[in-house]
């Protein structure tokens, strides 16, 4: 894919992306989430295994906002302080349900808001295609962290510094359904591809229709997330990422805003 026609894809899904990253004397990427809100609720849409996880590290995991680029990053997120309300459970075999909706309070919501932009579901789910798609390019990526491309950390002033790297995974949909949907990377980027794409987990899939502007330039005109990736198949070449499909999206955020799921 033509590295202009991927930052144009980049520059618009980066602005919903959150990265989980434990803080402390060794920091690390460990998950992703798609900013979102739905009705009055603001929070971040992600896997059931990656919330968990980050519940077990018993302390304040760090935010990463990936529109930032290389700036320095300190906000934290409080897991005991914030419900969480998930679908599935261990092991999270392949189809089965691994996705959670991490509900954010108001002062945390606003703090984020000065970076980035929670995704409107409701829009996402209902906005129409665009009329005529004949100039356009659809474009379906992951993007989110990869922890195999964490930089080792290091320490001055008593501080510990490590360079975290969000990836945007393009490649072809199959298997594309309401509960399931599987990309399978481009074959041409295997050399570039991670060993593994752990971290990745709660990423968007997302599909953005591009076009060249008259300065022959590509532009994003149309976006929207349809999944969340949860599991990779490596086994494959080239390797796929198996993503929550917008069925399971869509019956999460309702069961949460009429308040049929609980913490």
């Amino acid at each position: 894919m033509p590295q202009d026609l991927a930052e144009a894809v980049l520059d618009k899904v980066k602005q919903y992306t959150i990265g989980f990253a434990r803080a402390g004397d060794k920091p690390a990427a460990k998950g992703s989430g798609v900013l979102i809100k739905h009705g009055s609720l603001h929070g971040i849409l992600t896997c059931a295994h990656v919330d968990q996880y980050l519940r077990t590290l018993k302390q304040p995991i760090g935010l990463v906002r990936l529109n930032r680029g290389s700036a320095q990053q300190f906000g934290t997120l409080d897991m005991g302080d914030i419900f969480s309300y998930a679908a599935g459970e261990e092991p999270w075999d392949k189809g089965d349900d691994d996705i959670s909706f991490i509900h954010l309070p108001p002062n945390l919501v606003g703090n984020i808001e000065k970076d980035c932009v929670f995704l409107d579901a409701e829009r996402n789910f209902t906005k129409p295609e665009p009329e005529d798609r004949s100039s356009l390019i659809p474009v379906f990526s992951v993007f989110g962290l990869v922890e195999r491309f964490t930089s080792a950390t290091t320490r001055q002033g008593g501080m510990a510094t490590t360079t975290l790297k969000g990836v945007l995974t393009s490649g072809v949909p199959r298997d594309f359904g309401a509960l399931n949907i599987t990309l399978e990377c481009f074959e041409q980027n295997i050399p570039d591809l991670p060993s593994s794409f752990g971290g990745t987990s709660g990423g968007g899939l997302w599909r953005v229709y591009a076009r060249k502007d008259e300065g022959g330039s590509f532009e994003a005109v149309h976006h929207r997330l349809i999944g969340t990736a949860s599991r990779e198949e490596l086994d494959y070449s080239p390797p796929r990422i198996i993503c929550q499909g917008m069925g399971r999206v869509e019956a999460l955020l309702e069961g949460v805003r009429r308040g049929n799921i609980y913490p």
